[in-house]
């Protein structure tokens, strides 16, 4: 029997800004070590799936269509929309995936101040040389990360069929090798099948996973090829 819907925690927070928490540390506020280029990939694919949700665009193994060009009235998305209808040709989701990946930072920078406007977070700038600074956001309100956390582990560790939005969120987390940190305190070896099939059932969701693989094995020719010493 399929699994009832789960309400959100916040019903206002998109799947970017969803993603976008759940990639900082919870204790520094700082980004998490994640793998070349796969926070961008998984924040793209966000994106997408956000489209995707409000029936502005369909996907399938071949290609990305706008289906409503309509904007949402949300900006981050739209600007993307606006991308996708004014190509001279269809993209297939990959293509799409790595165009929006090249601007990660500023996904990313979008993604984190609305959460700081939410009073999710909250900025601190960290001086380094008193020259250059950096900005971390260490957390306000855990709510949502802890709700999200606890739902996605019952899923992994039971039978249930997962609820559309909880497969579309857990498969961007292991696309984007996310699950290593969220669920740090879980046995995932021993429900690796259970958590593959389940990251499994969203199409943006495997591409952002081959995405990330394939960055990580550019990355490794790179360092293959670089002389023992310099």
């Amino acid at each position: 029997m399929p699994a009832p819907e789960t309400p959100n925690l916040s019903p206002g927070l998109t799947l970017v800004e969803e993603l976008a928490l759940l990639a900082l540390d919870e204790k520094t506020g700082e980004e998490l070590d994640l793998p070349l280029n796969a926070l961008g990939y998984g924040l793209a694919g966000a994106i997408i799936l956000d489209l995707s949700l409000a029936g502005r665009i369909d996907t399938d193994l071949h290609q990305l269509a706008v289906i409503n060009p309509a904007p949402t009235g949300d900006p981050l998305p739209d600007l993307w929309l606006a991308h996708f209808h004014a190509a001279p040709e269809l993209r297939t989701v990959m293509f799409w995936l790595r165009e929006m990946a090249l601007r990660q930072e500023e996904i990313y920078q979008t993604a984190v101040d609305r959460l700081v406007r939410r009073g999710i977070l909250r900025r601190e700038e960290k001086r380094l040389l008193w020259v250059f600074s950096s900005s971390r956001y260490p957390t306000i309100d855990d709510a949502e990360r802890i709700e999200v956390r606890a739902r996605l582990s019952r899923l992994i560790l039971g039978s249930d069929l997962p609820a559309p939005r909880d497969a579309i969120l857990l498969s961007l987390i292991h696309g984007c090798r996310l699950s290593e940190h969220l669920f740090a305190g879980l046995d995932l070896e021993a429900r690796k099948h259970r958590l593959e099939t389940l990251a499994s059932t969203d199409l943006v969701g495997r591409e952002v996973s081959v995405a990330t693989v394939a960055s990580l094995d550019v990355l490794s020719r790179a360092l293959s090829e670089l002389p023992g010493s310099f």
